[in-house]
């Protein structure tokens, strides 16, 4: 099939000229000598003979992004390694906690704490022992939350061991996942990307026209990187409409088998029989202030009035953002891809070309307001399912915190083809301690949407 050999020729080039690695020279990386240590402390001993160390009063030990931190530590340089018998506490980009009996060892950057509590990417984790290796978690005895409350948090999950690639992924063995005190499900192994805002709570709420809806993700990690989940969605009018799938995701680009039915943000529906989505991770371009990220999907698609295989290969660039002034009040957003769509229903072909850029201000502490522009070049899908709704649209908006747990937005879309107001969206943000209630009306539509999320911090 032609298409198939044009994506698998454009992938091929995406990891020669993007920066894939053959395994052996990703190896031979990996055996880069150890980063040297600097030591600052009040007090500092050291022996040139027998590498001991000792170092007493605002101890800070770096190491390349690495800092461990404590009131005493002792050491041997010779045997690269340092030790504190009291509290201490390791900190690096993305991991913040602090334990007893730290023993690190800066040659191979391994360590291990006893009684640890902090902070690990998005989450909130304690646990009985807990190893740290080149920036990988491993925590036994474990509790994980987003939740920063005090006591037992709203929702949790506790596993005899979590496994944790700041930024990555987590994976946490003989899992219990809870709501307060209450066992929501448990499994043997449970698997979360950490890249994407997919939960393992319940979620609930109100929209039109498929009336009271309550959702729920159940997953079982089969290894440490593929996942077999399924999304199980109840909607008072709309009925039972769940979703199946198996992920395998990795470093650079994940892989999807995905069955069942799917709904888009406008209450649109379809339903896949299977479908295969392929995503290569939004990467930078060299040392620019571009990015770039691909993703191909191919599938039977199904609705009330037809069924068709479907192919869809998006390529999109965003860029990074830009700030106008110091303290970055003003921030310009930008970005421009191309999409290729294909339906076997009427044999049709779309060829789109995609522009986005958008502008906000940070007009006071509590009121933030923001322009933008998005261009498709035709919306002449087959399916309405994930149809752009205008092609040119100016879109305005404004947030306003009335509380410090409150906030009320209005977004106006409006159609510069036919220069019409396409929706108004006036949407009542209301913080509820570790979940989010958002009450949304759409004023062109007529339509309500309430809903009740966990809020990730």
């Amino acid at each position: 099939m032609n298409t198939t050999k044009i994506v698998c020729g454009f992938l091929a080039c995406v990891m020669l000229f993007t920066g894939y690695v053959p395994v052996e020279a990703a190896k031979k990386m990996k055996q880069k000598p150890p980063q040297p240590i600097e030591i600052v402390a009040d007090e500092l001993y050291f022996s040139d003979k027998t590498g001991e160390l000792f170092a007493k009063g605002n101890v800070v030990i770096t190491q390349d992004k690495n800092r461990i931190t404590a009131a005493i530590i002792r050491g041997n340089d010779k045997e690269t390694q340092v030790w504190v018998d009291g509290l201490a506490r390791l900190t690096d980009p993305l991991t913040n906690i602090t334990g007893m009996k730290l023993r690190y060892h800066y040659g191979s950057q391994f360590g291990f704490m006893q009684d640890v509590q902090g902070k690990c990417d998005h989450d909130y984790i304690s646990g009985k022992n807990v190893h740290y290796e080149q920036g990988k978690l491993t925590a036994y005895h474990a509790t994980t939350t987003t939740c920063p409350a005090q006591g037992v948090p709203d929702h949790r999950i506790t596993a005899r061991k979590i496994e944790i690639w700041p930024g990555d992924r987590m994976v946490a063995y003989d899992a219990k996942i809870w709501i307060k005190n209450f066992v929501l499900y448990s499994t043997p192994r449970y698997s979360r990307s950490l890249k994407d805002d997919e939960t393992e709570f319940p979620s609930f709420g109100y929209e039109d026209p498929d009336g009271f809806f309550i959702k729920q993700r159940l997953n079982y990690a089969l290894t440490d990187r593929i996942t077999a989940y399924t999304d199980l969605a109840y909607y008072s009018k709309a009925g039972f409409k769940p979703d199946f799938g198996i992920s395998d995701y990795e470093t650079d680009y994940s892989l999807k088998l995905i069955t069942g039915y799917f709904k888009d943000g406008d209450g649109r529906r379809v339903r896949k029989e299977p479908e295969l989505q392929f995503d290569w991770h939004q990467k930078p371009i060299g040392k620019t202030k571009w990015n770039y990220y691909f993703t191909a999907t191919y599938g039977k698609w199904t609705d009330d009035y037809k069924s068709s295989w479907h192919e869809d290969y998006n390529l999109y660039f965003p860029r990074n953002p830009i700030y106008l002034d110091k303290k970055k009040t003003w921030t310009w957003n930008n970005g421009f891809g191309f999409e290729w769509i294909r339906d076997s229903y009427n044999s049709s072909s779309q060829n789109l070309t995609k522009f986005n850029t958008s502008l906000s201000k940070r007009l006071t502490p509590w009121l933030t307001a923001w322009i933008g522009y998005n261009y498709t070049s035709n919306n002449a899908s087959v399916f309405s399912y994930n149809q752009v709704n205008v092609t040119n649209e100016l879109v305005r908006g404004l947030h306003i915190q009335l509380t410090k747990k409150t906030g009320l937005s209005f977004v106006n879309s409006y159609d510069m083809l036919h220069n019409r107001t396409y929706e108004n969206y006036i949407t009542l943000h209301q913080n509820l301690h570790c979940w989010n209630s958002r009450l949304e009306y759409r004023t062109q539509a007529k339509q309500w949407r309430w809903d009740v999320v966990v809020i990730r911090f």
